[in-house]
């Protein structure tokens, strides 16, 4: 076995949500990955000046929830940029398979993997990746991805990779997480085939009721009551309109620049490699 060090999490988490921290302590322990918690930006840690600073970058005006999870995920990258190493970044309602510890070591190992940017998660959407990919070990391959649309609960970045994003911000501003993590022109992402990681709340979905806790599986972002804001003015209509339109196009050259070597899928988890969390649920 090699002396490589082993790739450690930051779990975004909120003061608040607890049982979600004593839940990610559990599994991460369990399948030997260090961690350490990365304090999540709170609603109310937003005054108005920093909420309308971020709020306007980007396809139409984000929610307060969505400006605190945007600079969650945006400090997590300023902080692996300037750490010199790789990190594994969860959202604390992520649901891991057995298989990533595993992963996570070979892919740290293995200087012929290039990449910036490596999403273990799916979410029910399909993905366009590379038909062919890099078969890391018996069970798992990594593919190339070239276009997606959610998903920022389980992904690996390294500091080339956090420095690309945090130029893209300071360039074009906020955004959803996700999408500026699916998005971001020159930042090379990768895919785990099969899925890896899913959150909590798509665990039905995928054929596993048994680990849907309502109390984690409940959304932090998007709620009834958390309506979407209204445009100021026309002017900004107009500006959030043209940015769509600009990210519509975007997604349209991927595709038919890749249409020859790439394929859509919708990946899927593997539901045995999770059963090890039937004793934390419900433990």
């Amino acid at each position: 076995m090699s002396n490589q060090p082993k790739i450690s999490a930051l779990v975004i988490n909120l003061d608040s949500a607890k049982e979600r921290w004593k839940f990610q302590q559990e599994q991460l322990e369990y399948l030997d990955i260090p961690y350490q918690r990365w304090k999540a930006t709170a609603v109310q840690d937003l005054t108005d000046r920093e909420y309308e600073k971020w709020a306007n970058d980007w396809q139409r005006k984000l929610r307060q929830t969505e400006v605190a999870c945007f600079l969650s995920h945006y400090r997590a990258w300023q902080h692996v940029a300037k750490s010199g190493q790789s990190f594994l970044i969860l959202e604390d309602d992520a649901l891991l398979s057995q298989d990533l510890p595993t992963t996570l070591f070979e892919i740290s190992g293995n200087p012929d993997i290039k990449y910036d940017h490596i999403t273990f998660e799916t979410r029910g959407r399909k993905k366009l990746i590379s038909k062919q990919g890099i078969h890391i070990n018996r069970d798992v391959a990594l593919h190339e991805l070239f276009l997606d649309k959610t998903g920022a609960a389980a992904y690996l970045l390294t500091p080339k990779g956090a420095q690309i994003l945090l130029d893209a911000v300071e360039k074009f501003g906020a955004g959803l997480a996700d999408a500026l993590l699916c998005h971001t022109k020159g930042l090379k992402s990768m895919q785990a085939v099969p899925a890896l990681a899913i959150q909590m709340d798509m665990a039905e979905h995928y054929a596993m009721p048994e680990l849907q806790i309502s109390a984690i599986a409940s959304s932090n972002i998007s709620t009834p009551a958390n309506s979407k804001p209204p445009a100021k003015d026309l002017m900004d209509k107009f500006k959030y309109k043209s940015r769509r339109i600009s990210a519509q196009l975007g997604m349209g050259v991927k595709q038919l620049k890749n249409a020859s070597n790439g394929s859509y899928q919708k990946l899927m988890p593997n539901p045995n490699d999770f059963i090890y969390l039937n004793d934390l649920v419900n433990g």
